[in-house]
């Protein structure tokens, strides 16, 4: 008997590491309550950033903020990684994006720590958390380019990162030449801020560009010592959001490269063991277990998203 329940667990193991479940962070309502007149709800995930993960193999937890750190534990404890998403709100709120984000981001650190390896990325709005998590403070600037598709200018050695050490030669070309990475942001991160603010010795800039006054920012970035990745740019649009006129780039080229970073961050969720305490537990945690709402036709930039209430947060076997 005993080796038969061996055999069920390797065999969960296993399916697991294959099929990697991957934490996406919630936010506040800030940006998208409009749409939802009359309506009350805690949090929302874009279901562009479910499908961007889920488009290379992986499951998705929603992740609740505003939970206790033992609920942020568990989280770590059995998902592979975590993606903390863009939109618009606040990194000061206590129990909000940004705290949550730092409690995840120091959990993250000691299981590397640890050789538990775990990997975090962020995109636009969760590229400027990564720096708040690991600072405390906020060292966003005011930067704007909207609706704006570019090409990254790489710096010196990207090519040796681990984020592009082995990317396809016609995926860095695409990057470096042709408008394929979506702008949509009125903050951003600068070399000069970070720099100032001695948070520069734990990162590699691989590529930069320039909003609409001509100041430069960081679009692209690795941790030197963690799994940690983060783009200002948000390739998640190129396949899956779908706004008339706001210049999303949905050409084969900009559609590779959205897949490779899709590629490259679930692979490196891969290599994480975490598992579910049971397959039952996982099965109630996982997205499915929620539906997303069409908002495009509300007037939305995203084409559906997933709201959450306090009774979704109440059910959650992680709570």
């Amino acid at each position: 008997m005993w080796k038969i329940l061996i055999f069920l667990c390797l065999i969960y193991v296993n399916y697991a590491s294959d099929t990697p479940v991957i934490g996406i962070l919630s936010q506040e309502m800030y940006i998208v309550a409009k749409y939802f007149p009359g309506e009350h709800y805690e949090s929302f995930i874009a279901a562009s950033y479910v499908k961007f993960l889920e488009s290379a193999g992986a499951k998705v937890v929603p992740v609740w903020i505003g939970q206790s750190d033992e609920y942020y534990q568990r989280v770590v404890n059995y998902t592979n990684g975590i993606l903390f998403p863009g939109g618009g709100t606040y990194f000061n709120e206590t129990g909000g994006y940004g705290q949550s984000a730092k409690t995840i981001y120091h959990l993250a650190m000691k299981n590397n720590d640890r050789n538990i390896y775990y990997p975090l990325w962020g995109i636009c709005m969760g590229f400027q958390v990564l720096i708040f998590a690991q600072k405390g403070i906020d060292l966003r600037t005011d930067c704007s380019l909207k609706k704006v598709a570019l090409p990254l200018d790489f710096t010196e050695g990207y090519e040796s990162s681990d984020l592009f050490s082995k990317a396809p030669r016609e995926i860095l070309r695409i990057l470096g030449t042709k408008n394929v990475t979506y702008n949509q942001h009125q903050y951003c991160l600068t070399e000069e801020v970070l720099n100032n603010n001695g948070v520069l010795t734990d990162w590699n800039i691989l590529s930069t560009n320039r909003d609409a006054s001509n100041v430069e920012f960081i679009s692209t970035m690795e941790n030197r010592k963690y799994p940690f990745y983060g783009v200002q740019y948000h390739p998640e649009k190129n396949i899956f959001e779908f706004k008339d006129g706001v210049g999303i780039p949905h050409t084969i080229e900009a559609v590779q490269v959205s897949q490779f970073f899709a590629n490259f961050f679930v692979n490196k969720c891969r290599k994480n063991n975490n598992t579910f305490p049971d397959e039952q537990t996982e099965m109630n945690s996982l997205i499915y277990n929620y539906n997303p709402v069409y908002t495009a036709p509300r007037k939305s930039s995203y084409q559906q998203i997933y709201v959450f209430t306090k009774d979704d947060y109440e059910k959650s076997p992680l709570v």
